[in-house]
């Protein structure tokens, strides 16, 4: 079945839509002009100069567009817009649909219907009723409240294909991310994108350079091995640059896309319906997903934190990969069994840290915010702990930072004041910004300072190796996280992590 990548533009003139419709042609099979967004709609000189196949969408304000005017105005500007070019026009069939398919030849009509508060689990009854309307494509947008309803968007697409129906079938939001990288192996009639650097024109639009190649969907096949990052929220993980990035090094045939879910039985239902080969993952599961494995690396069953999972006699076995991520960087400035260590935080990054330099020997110290929660996680390992004003006067050699303190967007944010670093090193797990204000301030006073950037790369390149056995391309997947981590500095609020911590 052809791939076919429809590339919107949303622009308030017809000059910038032509604009943006020629530079979407690069990744597009077909562009969508949303003219609902035009204010000086000239459809004659949009169409005339199409620079390659066009649906026009006229969406009005009722169904998520931005038209207000005349309903019947509407439906004669999609007749004449057929009349002038368009390869297709949009008609929701909650509108007078008839008067379109009366006339343009229906191949021409693609029949709509947008649902945005949920994807309905009977949205195959839907998609057979707008079926028997006549229109030569019918498509469908919901909302993905859950991971797992994506598997309603696959169930919708096997019933088409069985019954030789055209269906364009997506869930918006990120949780429906899934259905617009898998949706053209699962037999959607095209895939939707956003044009790069352009807005979006519904929620949940991936790029249309990161469609084509970064997830490589005009590769993908029902076969290709899928992995994913799980966790919520995943809107701006860097996890799948970096992987994917090796799998293209290496022409391996496998995707990695994100995967948001609601929860740990949302996820299981999801790899239910869907093939899951491997995943990453973080907050907020690495402790609850152990439910979903039935076996347990050592470093994940004493850390009590699983950050991977792969495929092992057909369930699911967890690893940890956090702490060789973050004992790689450390040991190239010194051997963790010499060491004096302070850890920030008692959480899930700071239990893998406190495990991982327990397991060497060094001397470690955990405070946290809640004196309880230090006690507790120093208790686990059979190390101390010290109250968060102690800080101030104690002695130590690495001073590492396991709190979300100092992540985008409180970038002016610090754990600690200037003056309490007094050691030799600070490691701050944030990579987001790549120099939190902790890391700028230890500089300044004189510390040796170790990236979070660096324990992301280096657990990440372990995750391969328990994925398929052999070294990835360590230098592809630096470039590929360098350079994402230099657009993100460049544009903060725009594509790159959400969280602060390793995933």
């Amino acid at each position: 079945m052809a791939i076919r990548i429809c590339v919107a533009v949303r622009e308030a003139t017809s000059e910038g839509a032509l604009r943006a419709a020629g530079r979407a042609a690069e990744w597009a099979d077909i562009v969508e002009i949303r003219a609902d967004f035009i204010r000086d709609l000239d459809v004659s000189r949009l169409l005339r100069n199409k620079p390659c196949p066009v649906l026009f969408t006229l969406r009005s304000r009722k169904e998520g567009g931005d038209y207000a005017g005349p309903e019947q105005e509407r439906l004669d500007t999609l007749l004449k817009a057929a009349k002038y070019g368009a390869d297709w026009v949009d008609v929701e069939f909650s509108a007078s649909y008839t008067t379109v398919l009366n006339g343009i030849e229906p191949a021409r009509v693609i029949l709509s219907y947008h649902n945005f508060d949920e994807t309905p689990a009977s949205l195959v009854s839907k998609v057979a009723e707008m079926a028997a309307a006549g229109a030569g494509i019918v498509k469908v947008a919901t909302k993905a409240n859950r991971l797992s309803d994506n598997l309603i968007i696959a169930s919708a697409l096997a019933h088409a294909a069985s019954h030789g129906l055209d269906l364009c079938a997506l869930a918006m939001g990120p949780r429906g991310v899934p259905s617009r990288v898998l949706a053209p192996v699962w037999g959607s009639w095209m895939s939707f994108a956003s044009l790069p650097d352009g807005t979006p024109t519904a929620d949940g639009q991936v790029p249309a350079d990161q469609m084509v190649d970064l997830y490589r969907v005009r590769q993908i096949q029902p076969k290709t091995p899928i992995y994913g990052v799980l966790g919520n929220p995943l809107t701006h993980s860097l996890s799948p640059r970096i992987h994917n990035s090796a799998f293209a090094a290496c022409r391996r045939d496998a995707v990695y896309i994100p995967l948001e879910a609601d929860g740990i039985d949302d996820f299981a239902l999801f790899c239910g319906g869907v093939r899951v080969e491997g995943a990453s993952v973080t907050i907020p599961f690495k402790e609850s997903v152990r439910a979903c494995t039935s076996s347990l690396s050592v470093e994940a069953d004493q850390s009590g934190a699983v950050n991977t999972l792969l495929r092992k006699n057909g369930a699911w076995h967890g690893e940890n990969t956090d702490i060789a991520g973050f004992l790689k960087p450390l040991r190239r400035w010194a051997d963790p069994a010499r060491l004096r260590a302070v850890v920030l935080g008692a959480g899930g990054a700071a239990r893998a840290v406190t495990y991982g330099l327990v397991s060497q020997g060094a001397d470690v110290c955990v405070v946290a915010r809640d004196p309880a929660k230090a006690e507790a996680l120093a208790r686990r390992f059979g190390t101390r702990s010290a109250n968060w004003g102690d800080l101030q006067t104690a002695r130590w050699d690495l001073l590492v930072n396991s709190t979300p303190v100092g992540t985008y967007p409180k970038v002016d944010e610090s754990p600690v004041p200037e003056q309490w670093l007094t050691g030799e090193c600070v490691y701050d797990l944030v990579y987001n910004p790549r120099e939190t204000r902790l890391l700028k301030e230890a500089s300044r006073r004189g510390c040796k300072v170790i990236y979070g950037s660096e324990m992301l790369l280096a657990q990440a390149i372990e995750q391969q190796l328990h994925w398929f056995g052999t070294m990835p391309p360590e230098d592809v997947m630096r470039a590929a996280l360098d350079e994402a981590l230099s657009v993100r500095q460049s544009n903060p609020a725009g594509d790159g992590p959400a969280l602060g911590v390793p995933a």
